[in-house]
Formats: C-alpha cells, sequence, structure tokens
C-alpha cells in the first residue's frame, strides 16, 4: 500500500512518514518548501517532491495531509476526485497503531521533551520500544522497534481524540490554538468528552494550570508536583501509593520500596515535571510486564538524549552562547525566561510570535510575560499559512519600549542580526536566546555563518 504524505517537511508528518515506512509501507510526500525536517525523511531513502502537484498521487492509496493543508488544496481535490482516501495525520496514526500497545502523550507544554523520557526510560530498563514525536532528538522523530508505543498526541488540530492510548499522559492543559478551539470553555468539553469516551487503563494528568486542574478534579488520575509545589519544596501522593517528596534539596519518587532521584528543586521546574510525568508512566507498564527500572542518577538524566529546539545550544558568538527554543505561548515563554535567568543572567531574547490567531488571543499575556525580559528584540508574527487578521508584533514592541527594557523590533531576521552586531557592547549578554515555533532560530545561524567569513 503507497501512502503519500502532505506536509512531510512539518516536524509531525515527517516522523509518522518514517514510522509508516518502517512498517512496511510505501511512502512518498510533498511540501511547499525545504526543511532540515524534509531532509531528514530524505537521507531515510523517501521521495520527497517541493511543491504541491495533483502528478504526485500517481499509484497513491491513502493522502495523509497536515492540518496545515487545506481541502480546497488542488492536489487534495484531485485526491478526492480520484476515489483516493484522504485522512489527517491523527487519524492515519490512530489506523497505523490500531493493535499496538500505545503510551500516550499530550498536553500544552513539554509532551516532546517528556515523549523522549519515557522512550528513554523504557529503554534503561531493558524494552525494545519504540517512539512518535513531533520534535527531534539525535536526528530522528520516530524510531521503531517493538512495543510498546510512546506517542506524542496533538491537540493543537484535535488529532489527540483520534488516538486510543492504553496509557495517557496528559502533562498539563491550559488555553491554546485559538484558531481551532475558539474558547477555554471549548478545550475543556472537547478533553471531558475525549476521557468520558476512552478512559485509558492509567491516566496521568498534571496540575497548576486551569484546564487540567478541572480535569483532575473530574477525573481523580495520577499526579506529580505543581511548579508552585516544588519551588515550595513540596511533594505529592498519589492515591495508588507512588509518591513525590523532597528531601535535602532534590525531588525523589517513591513507588513501593523503589526511591528514584528525580532532580534537584533549584533546577527549571518544569524539567522536573516533565521527568515525573516520565516516571510515573513508565513504572505504570513496567509493573504490567515485571520489569524494572536500574538506578537512576544525576548522570542518567543527564544524558538523556536533548530534543532539538529545546534550550538547545547550538553554537556561540563572541563568546555568547546561542540557546534555541521552540517557547511560542506565554507559559512557554515564561518558562524559557525562568531557565535562561537562572543559567546565564544576562541574555538577549529573540521573540518571533507563532500564528495571528494565538498571538492576538494572548496578546496580554505575552506583554506581561515579557515586560521583565530585560534585552529584547521582537520580530513580525510568523503566520504559519493563516490568513486571519489580528494583532502585530510592532504593538508590543511601542508597548514595552517605554518601560526599563532594552527593547527592539526587527522588520526581519536580517535586521535582528544587525541589531545584535550593533549593540553588542550594549547587550551585556552571556548568551542570546531565540524563541518561537518558527523560523527565528536562522538569526542564530546567520550570526554563526557570519562569524566564519
Amino acid at each position: 500500500m503507497h501512502i503519500h504524505f502532505m506536509g512531510i517537511g512539518g516536524s509531525g508528518v515527517s516522523g509518522l512518514a518514517a514510522a509508516a515506512r518502517s512498517l512496511g509501507y510505501a511512502v512518498s510526500g510533498c511540501d511547499l518548501k525545504e526543511s532540515s525536517f524534509l531532509k531528514m525523511v530524505r537521507e531515510q531513502g523517501i521521495e520527497c517532491m517541493t511543491g504541491h502537484d495533483p502528478e504526485h498521487l500517481r499509484g497513491v492509496d491513502i493522502l495523509v495531509r497536515s492540518s496545515a493543508v487545506p481541502l480546497d488544496n488542488p492536489e487534495v481535490s484531485a485526491a478526492l476526485e480520484k476515489g483516493i482516501k484522504v485522512v489527517t495525520r491523527g487519524e492515519f496514526l490512530a489506523i497505523l497503531l490500531e493493535k499496538k500497545h500505545k503510551i500516550g502523550v499530550g498536553g500544552s507544554h513539554g509532551k516532546t521533551s517528556t515523549t523522549w523520557m519515557i522512550y528513554a526510560l523504557l529503554r534503561a530498563a531493558g524494552i525494545d520500544a519504540s517512539v512518535y514525536a513531533g520534535g527531534k532528538s539525535n536526528g530522528k522523530t520516530s524510531v521503531s522497534a517493538g512495543e510498546p508505543y510512546v506517542v506524542e498526541l496533538d491537540e493543537s488540530d484535535g488529532s489527540i481524540f483520534k488516538m486510543k492510548p492504553d496509557s495517557l499522559v496528559i502533562t498539563n492543559l491550559e488555553f491554546e490554538h485559538a484558531d481551532f478551539y475558539k474558547t477555554p470553555a471549548e478545550m475543556l468539553k472537547s478533553f471531558e468528552r475525549y476521557l468520558l469516551s476512552e478512559r485509558p487503563e492509567n491516566l496521568i494528568i498534571g496540575r497548576g494550570y486551569d484546564l487540567s486542574d478541572r480535569l483532575f478534579t473530574m477525573f481523580s488520575p495520577l499526579s506529580f508536583p505543581t511548579h508552585d509545589e516544588i519551588r515550595r519544596g513540596e511533594g505529592f501522593e498519589n492515591s495508588d501509593c507512588s509518591n513525590f517528596y523532597v528531601k535535602d534539596g532534590s525531588l525523589f519518587f517513591l513507588s513501593g520500596n523503589t526511591e528514584i532521584y528525580v532532580g534537584d528543586v533549584d533546577e527549571p521546574a518544569h524539567i522536573l515535571q516533565n521527568r515525573s510525568a516520565a516516571l510515573l508512566a513508565v513504572f505504570e507498564y513496567l509493573g504490567k510486564v515485571g520489569r524494572t527500572l536500574p538506578v537512576l542518577d544525576r548522570g542518567f538524566w543527564k544524558n538523556v538524549p536533548k530534543v532539538d529546539r529545546r534550550f538547545q545550544n547550538v553554537g556561540s558568538w563572541h563568546g555568547m552562547a546561542l540557546i534555541d527554543d521552540y517557547a511560542h505561548h506565554p507559559s512557554e515563554l515564561r518558562a524559557l525566561i525562568e531557565q535562561a535567568e537562572a543559567e546565564f543572567k544576562n541574555f538577549c531574547l529573540v521573540f518571533q510570535p507563532h500564528r495571528i490567531s494565538r498571538f492576538t488571543a494572548f496578546y496580554d499575556k505575552f506583554r506581561e510575560v515579557l515586560k521583565d525580559a530585560g534585552v529584547l528584540i521582537v520580530l513580525p508574527v510568523y503566520s504559519a499559512g493563516e490568513k486571519c487578521e489580528g494583532r502585530a508584533s510592532k504593538e508590543l514592541y511601542e508597548d514595552l519600549k517605554n518601560g526599563d527594557n532594552f527593547v527592539f523590533y526587527a522588520e526581519n531576521k536580517e535586521k535582528a542580526i544587525e541589531i545584535i552586531k550593533e549593540n553588542e557592547r550594549r547587550l551585556h549578554a552571556s548568551a542570546i536566546v531565540s524563541a518561537g515555533a518558527g523560523d527565528v532560530n536562522a538569526v542564530l545561524t546567520g550570526l554563526m555563518n557570519g562569524e566564519n567569513k
């Protein structure tokens, strides 16, 4: 069977295409432009074309489209006319793994990192697991081996609701993806219906956010310490006696007679939460198959493979570390700033808002989070194909420039590089941090390329 993927150059679809190929399907794909993900799947032997064209459909049995590809796209329309089955990536993922044991990971923040952590923990326990994630680790977004399948589930387009996982982690949940859900109430109701319908055997929900707090109250699942609990040095007790507690400045997980080091409480709280969620998911699975984890220490967590664009050190420029991060929601920016302040103290943040609908819906929260960022360069909104009207990032610059901040507006990435070079001495920065789910990391690449000229 031949599966054709439209939008194969994206993080989610590229991994799905690679997973389908590993399971024996004939696979091809296309995207509008080149990307690192497109390069990744080409290197795995998948035929990839640039652009969309009905000619790509020769011999195709199923067309899988990214949520960024509309139904009125000529290639999609041609597929429908030919009687080719057209499905979303969420629908195809559910079909692909229908009879597999699945550990699903969803939520507003941290799901990619948590997915890879679960996979690393299972491998440490001797389980030859498979993984499908929305971000690259060691150059891959998926690894196909045996069961269970650790699968990142995407709520941005409702893909998560197509999957029926045996175990489900919701790292946290707050209002996001205003283009799809419209209101917080609509988003909450969607998750309530999903959980009431599917009832996974093992459910883990992170607290500390309005929507996930309400889900926790309704379903009484397992959980782990919130950001504030960690900062106060508090633990959390679950009904099944899998507990978290703080001792001598470190967070530990206790299940039965097994005590596991999670991390020091002065580490970024979101990292400790991701590790905690992963441990809960893995212990539930290992209990079923009669396996145990080896001793985990600081060295283990330090060596868990990192995920691209998650506080990723990509190089240096004139003695300043260059850090790339995918943060594109106010809560993610807050966590990024906290981590950067702890590690570098003084840094320059280059922020590119992602999607007009998101930036407009959360404008006030973005302004609140960024008002104390120190040195800030704001880029235009990365539309990600959206055609809607909304707030412009220059408004954010205008709102912030009158405070104590050192704020600039750059009309493009080249201008951002110019601003950094012209103000190098005035920045007093130990690092330059790029934030956004678009192509803001090109600023860091540009600095490094200029260094080498």
